[in-house]
Formats: structure tokens, sequence, C-alpha cells
């Protein structure tokens, strides 16, 4: 597995990091060229690959955490309500939402320098700048529904190369 994953995502090697974000706890990283895409019969644009990552995942610089999965469910530092009241689900509430925007506002000139792998779909993006993506799949969940990870390339429309608690699938 861990050859495959790193001759797949090889492909993002020199790239730049165009923009990260999320859909409630789904991290999505958009690398690439930003091309024009028609999608719901609609034309946006949008960086021709695409990482979405359901699992554990960090990025990192030395020996601090920048921003790391966990973040969804802090609230963020102009949090001033009572805890109780908390949604981390509500854009800007929650600490990933705002350290990945200082994030990517800080470094924007991020590009991919290396990309390697470990044989149970862990991925280790390297970045430059000295900062790491870590994603380590986090579940032994075996079916249909153990996504881990995916990757593709929104430009070609290819099929989707997917990291799950059984393997590699491409759909």
């Amino acid at each position: 597995m861990k050859e495959v994953i790193i001759s797949e995502l090889g492909k993002l090697v020199g790239l730049k990091l165009q923009y990260a974000g999320r859909a409630s706890n789904l991290f999505w990283l958009g690398f690439g060229e930003i091309v024009e895409i028609i999608r719901r019969g609609r034309t946006e644009e949008t960086a021709e690959y695409a990482l979405h990552i359901q699992c554990s995942w960090r990025i990192s610089l030395g020996n601090k955490i920048v921003v790391a999965s966990r973040d969804y469910y802090s609230p963020s530092s102009e949090w001033d309500g009572d805890i109780k009241d908390f949604d981390w689900d509500i854009k800007g509430n929650n600490r990933f939402d705002e350290r990945i925007k200082t994030f990517i506002k800080d470094n924007g000139q991020i590009k991919v320098l290396q990309i390697d792998s470990d044989e149970v779909g862990g991925l280790n993006v390297f970045l430059s700048g000295g900062y790491k993506l870590e994603v380590f799949p986090d579940s032994s969940d075996d079916d249909e529904q153990s996504e881990h990870w995916r990757f593709f390339n929104r430009k070609e429309n290819s099929p989707h190369f997917i990291v799950t608690g059984n393997g590699i699938e491409k759909v």
C-alpha cells in the first residue's frame, strides 16, 4: 500500500497549496493550478488536485502543532460564550477555522516537497517552510463506510483514489 500511495500522491510534489478548509469535520485541501470546472451546471474555479481527509491529522512545524483535527471541537479565541452553548460546526466558531485561516494567510507560497506513507494508509506530506501534514487512520473499521481519506484530480475528473479500512479503492 505504501508504494502505491507514494506514487499516486507524488503528483503533488512541487505544487502549491492553494487553500484549505472544512465541511463539518471533513478537512479539504486544494493543490496545484487554479482551473475552471463545470459542476452541477455551473462553472467554478478550483485547485486541480483535492485531498479530503476524514481521519485524524495534524499540521506541525518542528515540535509544535499548528492546527489539528481535534481543533474542530474547541472554541476559537474569539469565543466568549458559555461552553455549553458552543456549536463547533458553525463556520468561524472553532479553533480549526481560526488557525487554518491564519496558516493559509501567513504562508501563501507553501509547496509540496515530498510524500511518504506507511502500510496502513498513513500519509506524510512534507511542505516548504518546514511544515508537515500528517494523516493517520485511527479506526479499525474495515467496511465500505470506513473511508480515511481520498485524493482526486478535479481538472481531469479521474477516479478518486480512496484509502479505507479495506485498503485502496478507485471510484
